[in-house]
């Protein structure tokens, strides 16, 4: 489609404006730089959208208020910043000073950010001339923009946290203790603490995900027997996981102590839900056809789940034992009072090869917790962007072998 130079003028400022605006809006940067450029902009966007408005024909008087509308809003945004109203020293506190303010270096870039999508519905609008394809053009725009912003806000995460982490991986910061409560030395006992105890949640949480669902598909007769199952499942993974610690507490610390087997014992049964519900729903994707073949064959129920079942089954239930690992190594609540310690003691091995099962370990998101609460009073915030970049890459790491496993397996199905 071939636009007016002015109106693709106004599509391409109105684009800046949102890309410039959703890039503050998450990195936070000096905008005395860009404040001018914002300005000009909200001006010369909103004029050239109006002239490419009057050259359209029989337009109606409810589009008008609405482009006037927002044109309105896009000179509210430019005064408030050219007169000086919003300011580096503007913030809004809430009335009893507790809670989120909201500061300059957020409320203009979200101005401005709202301002760029109204440009950009205007002139999609006068591109379709306010037609149903005008309408079904701004629905697919606002889906792809989701996808975008999806895809921008984990980048900015991980871009963030790579920044201000990078700086102080060095080999000594993997493989040494902390010393100083975190102040010098490295994470060596968190990375190996949280490696063993996701680790024994996986051990402990497959075989019973696993089992449980293939009772409930393939052999459980009782349609209410699995309606019950399946709801009470349901509702045990939209349980928080602090119940799951205080659980822990009561019950697992009285008979371990506070250790590593309690630890990976109640992230086990956190998992279970989760693996439960996806390994019923890899089951069910198995064609009935495969089951009767090999049952026509002679193969008993047991044979046909084992070699044709599970092996069909493998992609969807790889990927809920990768959610599973995600959701073990993110947990910090349920083993705070349950296996967790911030010494810097090293992993006791039995024979070298097994953990001993009853010490308490450090682990990452504990450790990084601890950190936290010392930003201000210690100089750990490097080693806290640190120990936060090493925990992603160890959490992306593990999704990308189980992924490269998964597609393994999905490799050899054919039906």
């Amino acid at each position: 489609m071939k636009l007016k130079p002015a109106l693709a003028a106004s599509v391409v400022i109105s684009a800046f404006l949102f890309v410039s605006s959703l890039i503050c809006l998450i990195l936070q940067p000096e905008l005395d730089r860009i404040k001018p450029i914002w300005e000009a902009s909200l001006i010369l966007c909103p004029l050239l959208i109006l002239g490419s408005y009057l050259t359209i024909k029989g337009a109606s008087v409810r589009t008008a208020l609405l482009l006037i509308l927002d044109i309105l809003f896009c000179g509210s945004v430019f005064y408030l910043s050219y007169s000086g109203a919003l300011n580096p020293d503007f913030i809004i506190k809430r009335p009893l000073g507790v809670g989120a303010s909201f500061e300059y270096s957020f409320l203009l870039p979200l101005l401005v950010l709202v301002a760029s999508l109204l440009c950009i519905k205007d002139a999609l609008n006068i591109v379709y001339g306010y037609t149903a394809r005008g309408r079904e053009a701004l629905v697919f725009l606002g889906i792809r923009m989701s996808a975008m912003l999806s895809i921008i806000l984990l980048g900015g995460i991980l871009f963030i946290i790579i920044y201000k982490g990078i700086w102080v991986i060095n080999w000594e910061f993997l493989t040494s203790p902390h010393r100083r409560l975190g102040q010098a030395g490295g994470i060596s006992t968190a990375i190996l603490g949280s490696l063993w105890m996701v680790l024994g949640a996986m051990l402990i949480s497959s075989p019973l995900g696993i089992g449980a669902a293939i009772y409930l598909h393939e052999y459980s007769k009782s349609e209410r027997l699995n309606r019950l199952i399946t709801i009470a499942v349901s509702c045990l993974n939209g349980v928080p996981s602090v119940v799951y610690g205080l659980f822990g507490l009561a019950f697992l610390v009285s008979l371990f102590g506070v250790s590593l087997i309690s630890g990976s014992i109640i992230l086990g049964l956190i998992n279970i839900p989760t693996i439960i519900l996806t390994s019923q729903e890899a089951l069910k994707s198995v064609p009935n056809s495969l089951r009767e073949g090999s049952m026509a064959l002679g193969a008993t129920k047991w044979q046909t789940i084992r070699k044709v079942v599970l092996p069909s089954a493998m992609p969807g239930i790889l990927t809920g034992v990768i959610m599973g690992v995600a959701k073990a190594s993110g947990e910090t609540a349920p083993i705070m009072w349950t296996a967790v310690t911030f010494t810097a003691s090293p992993v006791q091995m039995i024979y070298g090869v097994i953990p001993d099962l009853f010490q308490p370990v450090n682990n990452l998101n504990y450790h990084l917790l601890n950190l936290i609460y010392f930003l201000g009073a210690w100089d750990v915030e490097a080693r806290a962007w640190g120990t936060a970049l090493v925990l992603i890459s160890l959490v992306l790491s593990t999704n990308l072998l189980a992924i490269v496993v998964r597609n393994h397996y999905r490799k050899k199905i054919s039906w």
